[in-house]
């Protein structure tokens, strides 16, 4: 037996972040997935069991990836807003060049699909995520950060960042540095 393409691989779970993006996550068929990667049906089962583990997959994938951008030169070192600041700005321009990997993940992150797997999922998510659960730590520590459970301050600062990201791509409002700062600036002001 061959091993298996990585390449094929890829370009079955890009086909289900366009699917998401041009549809929405409820609608995407293995058919789908199989015309949209230009692969026939039978090679997609090579690869994948069934549709629920290839959504899988695609959401462990880009979750990896928007995981890596998030934290790039991260530093805990510097002053904790000058940190945040620097995930939220690395987060919002992945948003925004990655739509439909971003649509992809808010849906899927609203869908019974979490449920499959939740508690191997938030600890991954805890894992991939520990240097903003241990910049708040430090921010409670110092008493910049408002001493909430983190899981909840995350979840308002990935909220924000989401409507932001959300905003910009729908031109609600324009994408400039002035609104950048702002809505930084509200976010901040919303966890100190």
């Amino acid at each position: 037996m061959r091993p298996l393409d990585p390449f094929k691989r890829d370009k079955i779970l890009n086909a289900v972040y366009i699917l998401t993006g041009r549809q929405g996550l409820a609608s995407v068929t293995i058919a789908g997935i199989s015309k949209t990667a230009a692969i026939a049906t039978g090679t997609l089962y090579i690869y994948f069991k069934n549709k629920e583990e290839v959504v899988q997959l695609a959401y462990a994938a880009v979750e990896d990836k928007m995981t890596q951008a998030m934290y790039r030169d991260f530093d805990i070192n510097i002053p904790i807003k000058q940190s945040l600041k620097k995930i939220y700005i690395n987060m919002l321009d992945y948003r925004l060049k990655n739509y439909d990997e971003t649509v992809f993940i808010d849906q899927y992150q609203q869908s019974a699909y979490i449920q499959l797997n939740f508690s191997k999922q938030l600890e991954e998510y805890e894992k991939q995520n520990k240097p903003l659960y241990d910049l708040l730590e430090k921010g409670k520590r110092e008493g910049i950060i408002k001493e909430v459970e983190s899981i909840i301050l995350i979840s308002f600062f990935d909220g924000a960042v989401r409507s932001c990201s959300t905003g910009i791509i729908q031109k609600l409002f324009p994408l400039n540095q002035q609104l950048i700062d702002d809505y930084f600036d509200m976010i901040w002001r919303g966890m100190s």
